[in-house]
């Protein structure tokens, strides 16, 4: 009983936790208007970002009563959240790096100069990456009633389909075909194509094994992870996208490695849509195979 009364606190604290966090990745971002990047590195996010996720955190967290409709919009909310405070996170490694001494950037006489921590950004990532973590608390605690029993497979069946356009363009030009390229053998010779495929080829299968529960492995292992690639594809699938966005919507020149630009686009917004679709096919199979 007393176990039980310490987890129903803290799964009501968590919002209001999960609150104060907004908050605070909101003054961070707030800093930052005052206190410009000396080295000016870029973004892996847009600007607002960081204002919007915590404005769709705190509607999905803000504790009032409402319909059916509301509820599930609320839900949808902190999903959504969930994702875009991930990604306001994104860039924190590269912080951590930075402050280890090991990013440089050359100046214009040459010479390596050593990056400097912008402390605000760096604040501002981690305090993301917190609420994220709340949030994904929020979100995953366990539906009361006859909620579990609707989640179903498409999430996975989705997260298949985003998973192939990477491994079957590479496997097209693995086999001499040109689609996408702008000059043949842009993208390798041979079977080099093919190789840095593997990890969305296994992210494709992982998707349906998520998708149609088998019974031959281990449920933990399929959870561990299906979690694991969600939160990976996370933190480089958003950045990915956004500085893709960023590079055509500035007029670059994207097909100077041989490689046409739409194909950049298909492989990252498809990375992103996975992280969404990825996550959603966890948390099925988590809930199909949850004990009643």
């Amino acid at each position: 009983m007393e176990s039980q009364s310490r987890l129903s606190t803290g799964v009501r604290s968590e919002p209001q936790l999960g609150l104060v966090l907004c908050a605070a990745v909101v003054l961070c971002w707030a800093i930052q208007r005052f206190v410009p990047n000396p080295d000016g590195t870029q973004a892996l996010a847009p600007d607002w970002l960081p204002l919007v996720a915590a404005g769709v955190a705190a509607a999905g967290l803000v504790p009032l009563a409402g319909s059916p409709l509301w509820v599930r919009v609320r839900l949808a909310s902190r999903w959504s959240a969930l994702l875009l405070m991930v990604w306001a996170g994104n860039g924190l490694p590269f912080d951590l790096l930075t402050m280890a001494g090991l990013i440089g950037h050359r100046s214009a006489d040459g010479a390596i100069v050593l990056s400097t921590v912008y402390w605000p950004g760096l604040a501002m990532r981690t305090l993301a990456l917190a609420a994220a973590i709340v949030l994904a608390r929020v979100v995953l605690a366990r539906p009361a009633g006859s909620a579990a029993t609707r989640a179903t497979m498409r999430y996975g069946i989705a997260a298949f389909l985003l998973a192939l356009p990477y491994p079957l363009l590479r496997l097209h030009w693995a086999l001499g075909g040109t689609i996408g390229l702008t000059w043949p053998g842009a993208a390798g010779q041979g079977w080099e194509p093919l190789i840095i495929a593997v990890p969305w080829v296994l992210a494709a299968v992982l998707s349906l094994l998520l998708a149609f529960s088998p019974r031959l492995l281990p449920r933990r292992l399929l959870l561990a992870a299906g979690w694991s690639a969600t939160a990976i594809v996370a933190m480089i699938g958003p950045a990915a996208w956004w500085g893709f966005v960023a590079a055509f919507s500035s007029g670059i020149d994207m097909d100077n490695g041989g490689i046409s630009a739409w194909v950049f686009g298909l492989f990252y917004g498809s990375w992103f849509l996975w992280a969404i679709a990825g996550g959603a096919a966890t948390r099925s199979y988590q809930l199909r195979g949850a004990a009643p």
